[in-house]
């Protein structure tokens, strides 16, 4: 589990205490997290999640959860933060901006089948659509700028091999910003990993019921959104593509919101920039983790993510038409 700020009894009761859900009855780590802590809470009246930011302040926090909220309120599963006696729902626990959310039922499945991928993709267009009534989406701080920077800061980190590829890579994005600015642009979720992804009912037949961790939501280029979901969802820890989840993934966004010949043509390109961006970003958690000293830490590997971006290396067009 992920557990880097610890809360004790007193602390979490003194917290729970702030809201009318009666008296605190039991809490515990989340297994799954990676950049923030989590807890399972159970009140006398409710089970929530209580989520401690890591790496934000106050302000990034009242930011991204803005979109969770809004999409909460048009009909959508997705966590919001719910409000204490005096109407607020952002505070500090333990020196963290902190939101406690109700748990929501559901389980993230151990096979993904093309049923899954289908509801993911239409989903996913259906937020991205409704999402527009939203203005003021931020900007992505863990975009190209943050690349570069963590790019540069790497050089001790990677064996040479690994870091002549990054310095490739990252050559090659800088030459084709322009086709991603070009491209169709909103509010995107920016991590919809399997493990952010609820389903309940019974095998072969589950129904989507929720979309968890909204923290990395910003302004993006929709089908990076997409292609986020495809290197994790669609295809092996190598990057071999499992043709049945990605045609699933591609027929279901589709079904929503058909994709432009310019974002046909640019796919390879953002899938790449996905698996180079979520390589950087295991990267910096892994250089996080150790620097925290914590037992409590969920590590994923980044070579994961290199050997994925290898793989969508290989490819200069795509089929994407499902």
């Amino acid at each position: 589990m992920s557990v880097y700020t610890c809360v004790d009894q007193s602390r979490m009761a003194q917290h729970v205490a702030l809201f009318d859900l009666g008296k605190l009855e039991s809490f515990s780590g989340i297994e799954g997290g990676v950049e923030n802590t989590n807890y399972r809470v159970r009140t006398e009246h409710q089970s929530l999640v209580l989520t401690l930011f890591e790496h934000h302040n106050q302000h990034d926090v009242q930011e991204f959860v803005r979109l969770a909220r809004f999409l909460s309120e048009e009909g959508f599963r997705v966590p919001a933060p719910i409000s204490d006696r005096s109407g607020e729902w952002l505070h500090e626990v333990a020196g963290k901006p902190a939101i406690l959310c109700p748990f929501i039922e559901g389980n993230h499945p151990d096979i993904i089948t093309a049923r899954h991928c289908w509801q993911v993709g239409s989903t996913l267009a259906e937020l991205h659509l409704a999402s527009r009534k939203l203005p003021g989406a931020s900007a992505n701080p863990r975009g190209f700028e943050w690349w570069k920077q963590m790019y540069s800061s790497l050089a001790e980190d990677l064996d040479r091999t690994d870091y002549a590829l990054l310095s490739s890579e990252m050559n090659w994005q800088l030459k084709h910003r322009l086709q991603w600015r070009l491209l169709p642009q909103g509010w995107i979720h920016g991590d919809l990993f399997r493990d952010n992804v609820l389903f309940s009912g019974p095998a072969g037949s589950q129904q989507l019921s929720a979309i968890l961790d909204w923290y990395n939501a910003c302004k993006g280029v929709w089908i990076y959104d997409l292609a986020v979901v495809a290197n994790d969802w669609c295809c092996n820890e190598q990057g071999e593509w499992d043709d049945t989840l990605y045609d699933a993934l591609l027929a279901g966004y589709q079904r929503v919101r058909r994709l432009s010949g310019y974002e046909q043509q640019q796919w390879p390109l953002i899938l790449r920039g996905a698996a180079l961006r979520f390589w950087l970003s295991r990267l910096a958690t892994r250089r996080y983790q150790q620097a925290s000293g914590s037992s409590l830490v969920l590590s994923k590997d980044p070579d994961e993510y290199r050997n994925k971006l290898i793989h969508r290396r290989g490819y200069e067009s795509l089929r994407i038409m499902a």
